[in-house]
């Protein structure tokens, strides 16, 4: 007889995540994932002025906001034809290069890295429960040291933020027509020395710490793996200058690459808690068969990951695999890539005033903005009539990512990455966190691990 594991909530941050997986002996036959909030800001939006969907969007996440603020402020820049200086460009491309820093520092020590070196000198909200820890105690001990230098690394990486963008988290220097803080000698070279800090920490320390984990932990490059399926809306990809530039838009299947056609793009919500054919989200809490506020965005009707994996192998730069440990060694990788643009942008920027400018909203338009951020393809979408939004859509990394089965009841990305895992100890299936934290869903917290009905056992782990 089978046993059902839940996991609820995975996270506790941009909303609460549930996964549920089905187990036949000790291998997981099939998973679901649950996203269990309801937010519903593209509705907030409706009948207001476009102008507030920067700052509004923003406030969907307090870790990624500036993701946010550059898809919205792109999409508006489409709909109102609006062109950006070079220079502007390069300081919007530090300030989101500063938050994929942050937030990959944050991820790789505080979220992720928990699950496999032993903390024992640091008083955690829960005590570590897992006896799946493999490093000596003297290399646990100097991870444990770099687990504190990153906090201070990441707070550096939001300050850099912070000094382009007025604030940090919920930037106001990102809008329509380029930037609104004007850059001055102390600020620019500011941002420089705290580029080289934190690269020489990701050069020296993150990349030798994450090289450290997989080599105890080699087996989680054969344990989940998704479908071959990978996409990127581009990032840092307005440049001809390669020193500046890291991948331009693209899909590849099957390690074939193909050119992005947003057109193709589509959301299914067979699984969703949403009625069906409603003309604005409505929710469904007793739809059969639903089981996620989530929908299931597919491009040409297939799942899509998503994310800095996604993004290197796309670009050529990561040719090992698409594993659990292939997903964080893209991401360390990542940031010491992304620093090394940063630096180069900040020698190209021009100390010069920047004048914002007044635009007149048209009675209607339309407007795409497409970004990858740090977990990944990133889309907002609007549409003006009467002068104000009548429709906003947004498709965050995450939903590409969490989505649940399709019409199809073809799985979405982690719930595939899930499927076919052995659980080395059912009571404790560490194994589950370790592949969902891949993916960078949110933060860490404990959880409660419920078995089959009838079954009130209830087992704790931090994942």
């Amino acid at each position: 007889m089978g046993k059902t594991i839940t996991i609820d909530p995975v996270t506790r941050i941009s909303g609460f995540l549930e996964i549920k997986a089905e187990v036949e002996g000790n291998t997981i036959a099939k998973a679901n994932a649950s996203g269990l909030l309801f937010r519903g800001f593209e509705k907030m939006l409706k009948g207001r002025s476009p102008l507030d969907a920067v700052y509004f969007t923003e406030r969907i996440c307090g870790i990624c906001s500036t993701a946010h603020s550059m898809a919205s402020t792109l999409a508006l820049e489409d709909a109102l034809k609006v062109t950006v200086s070079l220079n502007d460009n390069y300081i919007r491309d530090i300030m989101h290069g500063f938050e994929f820093v942050q937030n990959h520092l944050r991820h790789f020590y505080l979220l992720s890295m928990p699950s496999y070196v032993e903390i024992s000198s640091i008083k955690l909200v829960e005590e570590q429960q897992y006896t799946d820890y493999r490093l000596p105690e003297r290399i646990s001990k100097k991870i444990e040291g770099d687990y504190i230098k990153s906090i201070e690394l990441s707070r550096l990486a939001h300050e850099g933020l912070a000094l382009l963008g007025g604030k940090a988290p919920h930037n106001h220097g990102i809008f329509v027509g380029g930037v609104t803080v004007n850059i001055d000698a102390y600020k620019l070279e500011k941002v420089k020395s705290i580029i080289r800090k934190v690269e020489s920490f990701v050069k020296n320390i993150m990349i030798e710490d994450v090289g450290i984990i997989s080599k105890y932990y080699y087996d989680y490059f054969k344990k989940g793996e998704s479908y071959p399926n990978f996409m990127t809306y581009g990032t840092f990809d307005k440049y001809e200058d390669t020193e500046i530039t890291y991948v331009k838009p693209g899909v590849m299947k099957d390690n074939i690459k193909y050119n992005l056609e947003p057109d193709k793009i589509t959301e299914q919500i067979h699984y969703s808690w949403y009625k069906k054919d409603a003309g604005i989200e409505e929710v469904d809490l007793s739809k059969l068969d639903a089981y996620s506020f989530i929908k299931a965005p597919r491009y040409l009707g297939l799942p899509m990951e998503v994310g800095p994996l996604a993004r290197l192998i796309i670009s050529g730069e990561y040719t090992n695999g698409h594993s659990c440990m292939d997903r964080n060694i893209a991401r360390v990788l990542e940031t010491k890539k992304i620093l090394g643009i940063m630096k180069n942008l900040a020698e190209r920027v021009e100390l010069k005033p920047n004048n914002q400018q007044v635009y007149n909203i048209p009675e209607k338009a339309y407007g795409v903005g497409m970004i990858d951020t740090t977990r990944g393809a990133l889309g907002h979408w609007i549409e003006i009539d009467k002068n104000v939004i009548n429709h906003y859509n947004i498709i965050t990394p995450s939903v590409w990512n969490l989505s649940p089965k399709d019409a199809s009841s073809l799985p979405g990305i982690t719930e595939r990455a899930l499927i076919g895992t052995k659980l080395n100890n059912v009571k404790e299936p560490i194994e589950i966190g370790r592949i969902v934290r891949s993916f960078d869903p949110c933060v860490s917290c404990a959880t409660h691990l419920i078995g089959a009905a009838g079954d009130t056992e209830i087992v704790e782990v931090l994942v």
